[in-house]
């Protein structure tokens, strides 16, 4: 009988064993399916909170190419205490400063090869070509509030010069233009020139660049359509319809010529041609910052078509930072900086000197906080 029973039975024991199963199967399925949300759900929130937080990374040092037998900038050694103050810059007169955590700096520069070859001196090289643009971004990132340095190419200041393997030689005094030069024309070029700027500025870390070759203009004026430029004051010298005020929708050519135009005759030619480099550059922002609020990952498409033109050490995170918060920035009439100082003639060619008491207070109140 136990046998019988237990035979009558046994279907209905296993439609329980098949439905126990299915939902062990189910409540399976949809713990991984909940895993996975939740997972998808911190990826999302970490993502947040690295486009929240990557200026910090973006203004942190990053390894380059330059060796450690190249000397570090020149500093000015701390004032004797009794205790040593720990800070990231003493000045010479024994103020002490920490860099700000919520500003960051990206040099831009435009590079003329103009098809030279190399230029050998004392056993140095300068086949990278000049980094005839200069332009120092400075991003609050709390506010959003942006400023351009225009460092004019005649700026002088010291330069690494290396030998053709790219190894340290020696430090000379001269145009700031010239440390693009002494490199690959790549990274190692951009670094040297990001390093000229650093020890103009009293070591202040310049981390981030993007250099331009200046065969890129036509490829620009295709990209945009050409470039509309407002004059802010007469350039009919360069031709009679760049007067003050016009809008001028530019083709590559003109568009070159107004970039590269200057009168060597004249020893300020070169500062003013920067002048000049500065109002394009506000014209390609305004031309490209409705585009890029929309799409952000326009900028990367755009980054793409340049190519070879380009040389960065921005990575696509911190690209896709800076598009996405491009909305709230604005080039305004005072963005642009220029540093103060003297022009004159040098031995060959036309020497910038800054004014040095301004670079030291330009530093201090835009990077840096007090701390004694």
């Amino acid at each position: 009988m136990d046998d019988v029973n237990t035979k009558a039975e046994s279907p209905s024991g296993e439609k329980q064993k098949n439905s126990a199963g299915r939902w062990r199967k189910t409540a399976i399925i949809l713990s991984l399916l909940a895993a996975v949300f939740v997972l998808i759900a911190v990826g999302i929130c970490l993502f947040i909170w690295y486009s929240g937080n990557v200026h910090g990374s973006m203004f942190a040092e990053r390894n380059g190419k330059l060796t450690e037998s190249v000397p570090p900038a020149e500093t000015t050694a701390p004032v004797e205490t009794e205790k040593p103050i720990e800070a990231d810059w003493i000045d010479e007169e024994g103020n002490a400063y920490n860099y700000r955590d919520d500003i960051i700096s990206i040099l831009l520069m435009g590079v003329d090869y103009m098809s030279e070859k190399s230029h050998w001196k004392n056993g140095m090289i300068s086949n990278g070509g000049n980094s005839d643009v200069l332009a120092l971004v400075i991003l609050n990132t709390t506010t959003f509030d942006f400023s351009i340095l225009y460092i004019p190419r005649d700026t002088m200041a010291d330069v690494l010069a290396t030998d053709e393997a790219g190894n340290y030689i020696d430090t000379v005094y001269t145009n700031i233009s010239t440390a693009h030069s002494y490199g690959d024309g790549k990274e190692l070029s951009c670094e040297l020139t990001a390093d000229a700027v650093s020890r103009l500025l009293f070591s202040v870390p310049i981390t981030r660049y993007a250099a331009l070759n200046f065969d890129a203009i036509y490829k620009i004026s295709d990209i945009l359509g050409g470039l509309t430029i407002t004059f802010d004051k007469d350039y009919s010298n360069i031709n009679p319809s760049y007067t003050e005020g016009a809008t001028v929708t530019m083709s590559g050519w003109q568009l070159q010529r107004f970039i590269v135009y200057r009168d060597k005759s004249q020893t300020e030619s070169a500062y003013e041609r920067g002048i000049r480099d500065m109002l394009v550059l506000k014209a390609m922002f305004d031309q490209c910052k409705n585009k890029i609020a929309e799409e952000p990952t326009v900028v990367l498409d755009i980054m793409s078509e340049l190519g070879s033109y380009l040389t960065t050490n921005l990575d696509v995170r911190e690209i896709s930072y800076l598009a996405q918060n491009i909305g709230k920035m604005d080039f305004r009439s005072d963005t642009v900086i220029k540093l103060p100082g003297e022009v004159r003639m040098g031995e060959i060619y036309a020497e910038f000197h800054p004014d040095k008491a301004w670079l030291h207070d330009f530093v201090a109140n835009t990077f840096c906080e007090k701390i004694s």
